[in-house]
């Protein structure tokens, strides 16, 4: 190669740009690693005594952070005549920090609970405060969400004793699948390719076995939607109204189903009193229908 072409070639190489500085007040001129570096563990500090913790804190330094270099970029010498202290006080405000710390003085995690706190959090999930029927129904009314947890755990138990039983019994384990899920025997079966009477033979196995490991339990009488909305389970009901958000007779209607309100309160004239009584019978198709697709628990 000639010295001519490398030369040439010499002239097209450039070195590598030089990190952006910035003119600082406690060390002169550094790039915003330097300040990122030097900021970053009295931050941190400032947090966990702010009670930040955890994920929190790298999430509320990176926000900060990255307030701060979008203002370095607008006024490259802010920070001329400012100290680490100042530019500390600067990365907090940029960090969104205090919703963490509100966050947290309102809820507790289940993850912290588990976790850190070694909660039980199937203990601590269920509410003692449930509905009064709710109450009256259980043998221990001193503690209800005892109840639902002993009840869980049995039948958590029966389960478990029930998949080591059928462990190398691809019929008995198709059985259980069909037993404690939504899915359509004849289907189910047809696509492992096993014969029906025997897949059926084994679910009459798997419920007179149920019956016998939760003996002590009474079958679970299905609830009406209205029993069910009084308890709580709105969502069924919410998916109605906003079906007929848009039909003010029919939200008079929705009303009249769930309250003690008579329809002539509502009615302005026997053509309005028609059309309520209307959609009474509309609504209550759908909300029956709803409730109907909803699980009960």
């Amino acid at each position: 190669m000639s010295e001519s072409i490398r030369n040439k070639i010499r002239q097209q190489i450039k070195p590598m740009p030089k990190a952006r500085i910035f003119p600082t007040g406690w060390n002169g001129e550094l790039t915003f690693e330097q300040i990122a570096e030097a900021v970053t563990p009295r931050v941190v500090w400032k947090f966990k005594r702010y009670g930040v913790y955890g994920q929190d804190i790298p999430d509320s330094l990176q926000s900060g952070l990255m307030k701060l270099w979008e203002s370095l970029i607008e006024t490259p010498d802010m920070l001329a005549d400012k100290d680490l202290v100042h530019v500390m006080w600067l990365v907090i405000g940029g960090s969104n920090s205090n919703w963490h710390i509100r966050y947290h003085r309102r809820y507790t995690s289940f993850t912290d609970m588990a976790g850190e706190n070694d909660y039980d959090v199937d203990e601590y999930g269920i509410s003692g405060l449930t509905n009064p029927s709710e109450w009256w129904r259980t043998s221990e009314r001193w503690a209800v969400w005892a109840s639902k947890v002993d009840f869980r755990l049995d039948i958590t138990v029966a389960m478990e004793k029930l998949a080591e039983e059928y462990d190398d019994d691809m019929k008995g384990l198709i059985a259980l699948y069909i037993l404690t899920t939504s899915v359509e025997p004849m289907e189910t079966i047809a696509t492992f390719g096993h014969p029906k009477s025997m897949v059926y033979e084994r679910i009459k196995g798997i419920r007179d076995r149920l019956q016998r490991l939760l003996k002590e339990y009474d079958p679970i009488q299905p609830r009406t939607w209205q029993e069910r909305l009084a308890a709580g389970e709105v969502e069924p009901y919410l998916q109605v109204v906003e079906h007929y958000q848009d039909r003010p007779l029919a939200l008079f209607a929705l009303y009249t189903l769930t309250t003690e309100t008579k329809v002539r309160r509502f009615a302005r004239d026997d053509k309005e009193r028609k059309m309520i009584f209307y959609y009474r019978k509309k609504c209550l198709k759908r909300i029956e229908a709803a409730y109907g697709q909803a699980a009960s628990f």
